[in-house]
Order: structure tokens, then C-alpha cells, then sequence
């Protein structure tokens, strides 16, 4: 009885949570208040207190959850039969194409009253996407394409660059500066991962 009712707890609260995304992305972070929480989810002040213990607290575990459904998905489309070169440049276009393929979430996330929850998305993205790339960069150092002490701290730095610095909509970069930033981001990550062979992770 216990175990059915702990898991009828974690779901009602991931509903309340994909919920509460929609109600960020609608208003941002800085304008989504309790009462509009409470208002958009239709439910009780205790009935949010119930599952959160504050705000932040809602929204840091809605970056979550979101961040975690997207690691499933890149895993998924994952074939680790192939070698990790090869992973490792489908595992950053999946992720690129995974959260930037919603352009009005995209727009949502770049405004200016959404400068938080967008930090805490990045921070989430690097912190549980990070170990899966380290174990891809891992593979490549045990079949010798790549020669890194660091595979961790590159994967961390590689989805930091792919995430934010290549975020044009954010940076509001010039499109004809995009392809040297593109560039100079693959000679950087190649060069951490010591390896001389451009991955090219940009090319098919």
C-alpha cells in the first residue's frame, strides 16, 4: 500500500510539474507568482505546499524533471556499436536539435524577464548530461581516438559551449560570425580532446 501510494505521489507531482513549466514558460520567471501558480494549476495553496516548499523550489524541480525526460530521449537515439567519435558529434546534434527545436520556447526562454529559469536550465543541462558525455569521451580514450585525463570537465565545457556560447538567439550574434564561432568551438573541443582529427561536429 505504502509503494502505491508513494508512486501515486510522484505522479500526481509530475503532472503538477510539466504544468508548471508551461505556466514559466507563459510568464517567466520573474513574473510567475504563487497566486498565478496556484490560478493556472487550479489547486489550493496546500494542495502546492503539499509537494513544494517554495517557488524556487517548483521551478528548480520542473528544470529537472524537463532536463531528465530530454537525457531519456538523447540515450535513446544513442547506437553504441558505433565508435565514440561518431557518438559523441550525434550526441550533440541530438541535444542541440532536442532543445532548440520548439522556437517559441526558444523565444520564451531568451527573454529578458526569463534570465533565471534560462540559468538554471544550463546549469541543469551541463549537470545531468555531462556524465553521459564523459562515458561517451571515456569509450574514446579506451579505443585511443581520444587522449583526455579529463573526460568529465571537457564534457562539461563542450555542452556549456554548445548550449550558451552557440545560443545566437541569446547572444544576438551576427549569422555571418556564426560559422567562425562554430569553428573556433570545434578546434577548441578537439584540442581537449587530444585528438588531431577534426570530429566535426557541425558536418554530416
Amino acid at each position: 500500500m505504502m509503494a502505491r501510494t508513494n508512486k501515486n505521489y510522484e505522479h500526481k507531482k509530475n503532472d503538477i510539474l510539466i504544468r508548471i513549466w508551461e505556466v514559466l514558460l507563459q510568464y517567466g520567471y520573474e513574473k510567475m507568482t504563487l497566486p498565478i501558480i496556484i490560478k493556472e494549476l487550479g489547486i489550493s495553496r496546500g494542495a502546492f505546499y503539499h509537494y513544494f516548499q517554495s517557488k524556487e523550489e517548483c521551478v528548480d524541480e520542473a528544470v529537472k524533471l524537463f532536463v531528465e525526460n530530454a537525457v531519456v530521449e538523447i540515450k535513446a537515439m544513442d547506437n553504441k556499436t558505433l565508435s565514440a567519435d561518431v557518438r559523441l558529434k550525434m550526441a550533440v546534434q541530438n541535444s542541440i536539435s532536442l532543445f532548440h527545436q520548439n522556437k517559441e520556447q526558444d523565444r520564451m526562454m531568451n527573454q529578458p524577464e526569463n534570465a533565471v529559469f534560462h540559468q538554471k536550465l544550463m546549469i541543469g543541462l551541463t549537470k545531468y548530461l555531462a556524465p553521459y558525455f564523459a562515458e561517451i569521451i571515456e569509450q574514446g580514450v579506451e579505443e585511443k581516438i581520444f587522449c583526455t585525463k579529463y573526460p568529465l570537465e571537457i564534457a562539461e565545457m563542450l555542452l556549456t559551449l554548445s548550449n550558451f556560447y552557440l545560443d545566437k538567439d541569446l547572444f544576438h550574434w551576427d549569422p555571418e560570425t556564426i560559422p567562425y564561432k562554430i569553428t573556433a568551438y570545434e578546434e577548441l573541443i578537439n584540442k581537449g580532446l587530444g585528438t588531431t582529427d577534426n570530429i566535426g561536429f557541425f558536418t554530416n
